[in-house]
C-alpha cells in the first residue's frame, strides 16, 4: 500500500455520536478495498459502543501472525480486559502501522504498531 492512499484517511474528525473507530474501519474498507462492512443500524456508541466493539467485530476478524494491508486490528486500551477499539493495519515504509480514531486524538491518526503501547493500546 502507498502512504498517499492511506493519508487521505488521516485527520478525519472523531465524533463519538457520528464518526468513531468503527466508522473509520468501515470507510477505509469500502473506499480502499471495496469491502462492505455491515454494522447494526442502532449500534451502541460511546462507552457502551466501545464495550461492544469486540463482539461486533468478530465476523470480520481472525488472528494472524502475518497481517496484511486492510486487516482489522482490535485493540485493548490500558486498564481494560477486552478489546474496545478498532483500526486498520497497513504496512508502510517497511514498517507496520495502524490507522485508528478515538477521543484522545480527536481525529483519525496513523500509529506505528511499536508505538501503540506508548499511547495506552495493545493489539489483541
Amino acid at each position: 500500500m502507498r502512504l498517499a492512499d492511506v493519508e487521505r484517511f488521516t485527520l478525519l474528525a472523531y465524533d463519538e455520536g457520528t464518526f468513531d473507530c468503527a466508522d473509520l474501519v468501515a470507510l477505509v474498507q469500502r473506499e480502499l478495498f471495496g469491502r462492505q462492512i455491515q454494522m447494526p443500524w442502532h449500534r451502541p456508541r460511546g462507552a457502551e459502543g466501545q464495550a461492544a466493539i469486540g463482539e461486533l467485530s468478530r465476523p470480520y476478524g481472525r488472528r494472524t501472525e502475518a497481517p496484511q494491508d486492510g486487516d482489522l486490528v482490535l485493540m485493548i486500551e490500558h486498564g481494560q480486559k477486552r478489546p474496545g477499539h478498532a483500526g486498520v493495519f497497513f504496512y508502510l515504509a517497511h514498517e507496520p502501522w495502524v490507522l485508528h480514531a478515538n477521543e484522545k486524538t480527536g481525529c483519525s491518526i496513523l500509529h506505528r504498531v511499536r508505538e501503540l503501547p506508548d499511547f495506552g493500546l495493545r493489539i489483541e
